[in-house]
């Protein structure tokens, strides 16, 4: 080829622009973006986290079910352990006297002698059947404190499992929000591209949806909204159309970009 038949072959154009999307398929990617944001609002509500952490909660409500009983039982013998604690303390104060007045260098009388020496005996034999009471007491509070220490550790655990399975969702929540601000401003820089009737129709149809999709794309002759396909006579109407007039799916009513 010539140098001059190589100046006269066409080249690229300048300037020449690959055309944008169009105000459909605008609105197609700002319903893409709401799907996601539905999906990000999911997960964080059924995050696997919270099915445990509900557990655990149930498991702390019994645990302290467990320890209000135990605790109670607890009291209840430990209130009778010092009442029998406190009635030694006094046999022995009154024993203390009476031995005292016994050896007193004042005391002639033997028949006084004589009932105080039966007296300490009766309160010594009192004590002792008292100071056994709270032995029992004591053998019988032992598994039940032995019990509430172990129910205390198993109460431990637990509230250590629940404030890791806390930081889990915490994080998770956080990592969701993240990825949510970021979807949020992409949409919100689509909106801004957009057709404001589009987007207006869109909005109005998406509230009164309540999560069912509203937007959907022709693939072929099924419409991804619902699955469906579209009658032949009905898809050929839709593709001849405008490229930005509406459509909607003759089965679920939603708009379809084709």
């Amino acid at each position: 080829m010539t140098p001059e038949s190589d100046a006269s072959a066409p080249g690229p154009v300048v300037g020449d622009e690959v055309p944008g999307p169009s105000p459909l398929e605008i609105l197609a990617q700002i319903g893409d973006l709401d799907i996601r944001l539905d999906q990000i609002i999911h997960h964080v509500r059924n995050l696997p986290e919270r099915e445990i952490r509900a557990g655990i909660e149930a498991e702390l409500g019994v645990l302290a079910s467990e320890a209000k009983v135990l605790d109670a039982q607890i009291a209840g013998l430990e209130r009778q352990q010092r009442r029998h604690e406190d009635e030694v303390a006094r046999i022995e104060a009154k024993r203390a006297h009476n031995s005292e007045r016994l050896y007193d260098s004042h005391l002639t009388s033997p028949k006084e002698a004589e009932a105080l020496t039966a007296e300490a005996d009766a309160l010594g034999r009192h004590q002792t059947e008292i100071e056994d009471q709270i032995l029992d007491l004591m053998e019988e509070l032992e598994p039940l404190t032995d019990a509430r220490a172990d129910l205390a550790q198993r109460q431990s655990e637990a509230a250590e499992r629940m404030a890791a399975v806390g930081a889990a969702i915490g994080a998770a929540e956080g990592e969701a929000g993240g990825e949510r601000d970021e979807v949020l401003d992409e949409r919100a820089a689509l909106v801004a591209s957009a057709d404001p009737a589009l987007v207006s129709i869109y909005e109005d149809r998406r509230a009164a949806a309540r999560g069912t999709p509203v937007l959907g794309r022709l693939i072929g002759l099924t419409c991804s909204a619902c699955h469906l396909e579209i009658p032949s006579v009905e898809y050929e109407r839709i593709t001849n159309l405008d490229p930005d007039e509406l459509a909607e799916c003759p089965h679920c009513g939603a708009l379809l970009v084709r």
